[in-house]
């Protein structure tokens, strides 16, 4: 009997999977249209991309090899400390360069100008003896960083496509244009396990919470990036989707048993190491109580996790690079900057990303090596990683930018095209519960509802009047009221004329969750009346669970211009709503069953 469930499970599993390929299949997506007529190939980069030579990773050509060598054993000690130091790109460049040695910059910040970024590679590449690597957070496109290039939606909307094809495009994009800046290394994608609903960084910068669906896209994202030369981080080891707080503001344990931390969070880490898939993986400042039980110590700094597990037992040979030093969950853990540094390089770090204060990150690391703390090999050993990279994506051969093809490249035509596909095979239905459709008509009373934000930290929103202007061209009759974080100021007064409405639209741009409670206590009223509601997040699908009640439920998962066009659409009965979301979520269909899902070790027998 036992084994007839099982085999009834995975049947049922597997024919969910096959539906939930299918559907993607009808979305029609192509990687044609996305060629530049652009003489010469603007990347002739990825030349020897990564064939096989352990122990230093992916093969090189004999005279790459011969410069990172030479340029290694003519490097003073202040020159290799220098080398694993990665300071913010607007903290005083210059001295970074000159007094220590860096091996290259993160670019921080929102809204950048891509005219900004470039003049400023270019600058510091022709100021630093040896070649910078550039660095910037592109989980979702280089347009989450800089104002005039691509921005697709948080990679959930991605899972919710569940289609390769997808983040493929969405790597080679995010690649071209990045590498069109002098940009090198793009800080994702994340591969993240996202197992907690409650998570307040992660979410919806999550695949999923399958760590199949995880694999399978981040393959897709990798396959393009290195089509173009850039080089993926994958992040954060070894999981930050467990947690239930941010390691910005602190250090959160999280209690799970080892085995499931191995099985499902590190599990896309060992499999993609197997496949020399990995570029460099940034580690999470979060303390996992199965591996240290009696003393709070981030992964991060953690010698059993980045040595023996990443390095020893997973076998990975590439780059490790820590989540930002400035972050409060390393501080807690040890508030000395210099003892933080050096436990960070004790552990197995190559990288420090973002010091606190250079003047004591690079002496720390130094009088650690002249005092027999840290063997000097073990500090060459990461700086040849480093140059390996610097040669793996042209640097010593192509330091400066021609300033002449970015504006040919970022927002291509052809990649607001791609982002517009992936909105309209994104967006989802979780529920549905109106006995028609459309799900308003043209003759429809329309109440809609634009709650305000109520705080927290949120990814590359966008205004909601890209929802707005469209939805009142569609409706001409709807009236739009904005609701405050302090929804108990109009609490009684939009109860009370809600009811002269035939349905009630309540769109929410809030992130993980919606985090205002008296938002949450006027819908849940709302829901109570004898007229429909219909609700949109355009945050993560999680917010059913503060508000199971509603009629419908949409999710969009991030706010971008294209996401919230398509979502008037379907609203408008011009198109369905074909995403299935990618977390269980009570309530909500979605593309797990209701068990659960089936790992993809499973699956993959059965291929």
């Amino acid at each position: 009997m036992q084994a007839m469930k099982k085999r009834i499970f995975l049947t049922i599993s597997i024919l969910v999977f096959m539906m939930a390929a299918a559907f993607c299949v009808d979305c029609g997506i192509s990687l044609q249209g996305i060629e530049y007529n652009v003489s010469p190939s603007p990347y002739p980069f990825a030349k020897t991309f990564f064939s096989d030579a352990p122990p230093t990773g992916p093969a090189m050509r004999e005279p790459d090899m011969v410069w990172v060598e030479n340029t290694l054993s003519a490097m003073t000690l202040d020159e290799k400390v220098g080398q694993m130091l990665m300071p913010d790109a607007g903290s005083n460049p210059s001295t970074s360069i000159n007094t220590y040695k860096v091996g290259g910059f993160i670019f921080t910040g929102n809204n950048r100008k891509a005219s900004d970024l470039i003049s400023i590679t270019n600058k510091y590449q022709a100021l630093s003896p040896i070649p910078l690597l550039y660095a910037i957070d592109s989980e979702a496109g280089l347009g989450a960083r800089v104002a005039d290039a691509t921005i697709f939606p948080l990679i959930m909307g991605m899972g919710a496509t569940n289609n390769p094809a997808f983040t493929e495009a969405c790597g080679k994009i995010t690649a071209r244009e990045s590498r069109a800046l002098g940009i090198h290394i793009g800080f994702g994608p994340v591969v993240d396990v996202n197992t907690e609903p409650i998570n307040p960084i992660i979410s919806t910068r999550a695949y999923s919470d399958d760590p199949g669906m995880v694999m399978r896209l981040t393959q897709g994202y990798i396959t393009g990036a290195r089509k173009e030369g850039l080089l993926c981080t994958f992040k954060h080891y070894p999981g930050h989707g467990t947690t239930q707080g941010d390691s910005h503001n602190g250090l959160y344990g999280v209690n799970i048993p080892f085995e499931q931390l191995r099985r499902v969070h590190i599990k896309p880490y060992e499999d993609l190491a197997a496949q020399k898939d990995i570029d460099l993986v940034m580690t999470a400042h979060v303390w996992y109580t199965a591996v240290y039980p009696e003393k709070a110590w981030p992964a991060t700094l953690s010698p059993i996790f980045n040595r023996d597990i990443l390095r020893n037992e997973i076998k990975y040979n590439g780059l490790l690079i820590s989540d930002a030093y400035t972050m409060q969950g390393l501080a807690e853990a040890i508030p000395d900057i210099k003892e933080r540094v050096v436990a960070g390089v004790e552990a197995g770090l190559d990288i420090i990303l973002m010091p606190p204060d250079m003047a004591r990150s690079h002496t720390g690391i130094k009088e650690a090596v002249e005092s027999g703390r840290i063997p000097l090999e073990r500090i060459e050993q990461s700086v040849r990683r480093i140059l390996i990279a610097k040669s793996r994506v042209g640097l010593p051969e192509r330091k400066i930018v021609d300033t002449k093809l970015y504006p040919q490249v970022l927002r291509h035509p052809a990649h607001q095209a791609k982002v517009r596909e992936v909105c309209e095979c994104a967006f989802s239905c979780g529920k549905y519960d109106l006995p028609t459709t459309p799900p308003l008509a043209s003759s429809d009373r329309i109440l809609l509802l634009d709650l305000e934000r109520a705080g927290g930290y949120i990814f590359y929103i966008k205004p909601s009047s890209n929802f707005i202007n469209p939805f009142k061209t569609a409706f001409p009759q709807a009236v739009v009221m904005r609701v405050p974080s302090n929804a108990s100021t109009v609490h009684n007064s939009i109860i009370q004329d809600a009811v002269n409405y035939d349905k009630i639209v309540v769109i929410c741009y809030d992130w993980t969750k919606m985090a205002s409670e008296t938002q949450v206590a006027l819908v849940n009223d709302l829901a109570k009346l004898s007229v429909p509601v219909i609700y949109i997040s355009f945050g993560a699908p999680y917010h059913y669970m503060q508000i199971p009640n509603v009629d419908a439920f949409y999710c969009g998962y991030s706010s971008v211009e294209a996401m919230q066009e398509v979502a008037v659409e379907v609203l408008s009965g011009k198109r369905e709503a074909i995403g299935r979301i990618p977390v269980c979520v009570p309530g909500l269909k979605s593309l797990c069953n209701s068990d659960g899902w089936l790992f993809y070790e499973e699956i993959k027998k059965q291929d």
